[in-house]
């Protein structure tokens, strides 16, 4: 299936580590800081996304603020939301009431991508809802969540 909608992608970028402290020392954030975001945007939202988080140090942001260019290792959630004006009134304030405060920074960047094209790729047959009163395919994951381990 195939389809362009009132999507947009939203790119959160989001700190591996804390600002440094007096000493100069910088510790890592908690890794369930990071499923917390991702859950809450996913039930805000009601889907799904990508989290990316970069302990290695493969994703590096940069930024400027007074004067200094400021590095940092970054940790990503990517999802899919309604392009509206909710949407994104949601995410300011959800940055700017919870992120800011959680990650211990003074600002949050998010990147709005748009359009979004879908393609879903699937090989699990739909079995007919005339027949069952349900649409449900082998491994359907109804009512359950399914999680796969490293």
């Amino acid at each position: 299936m195939s389809g362009r909608s009132a999507v947009v992608t939203v790119l959160i970028y989001l700190p591996v580590f804390y600002n440094p402290d007096r000493q100069g020392r910088r510790r890592p954030i908690e890794d369930a800081k990071f499923c917390l975001t991702a859950d809450d945007v996913a039930r805000q939202f009601q889907g799904g996304g990508t989290l990316h988080v970069f302990r290695g140090g493969e994703a590096r942001g940069f930024w400027w603020n007074k004067g200094i260019v400021g590095r940092d290792v970054l940790a990503l959630l990517e999802v899919d939301v309604p392009d509206t004006a909710e949407s994104r009134g949601w995410l300011r304030r959800y940055a700017r009431d919870v992120l800011i405060k959680r990650f211990r920074q003074k600002a949050m960047y998010m990147k709005f991508i748009h359009p979004v094209e879908t393609l879903l790729v699937a090989d699990v047959a739909v079995v007919s809802e005339k027949r069952t009163g349900k649409k449900r395919g082998p491994g359907s994951t109804r009512g359950r969540v399914r999680e796969y381990g490293t």
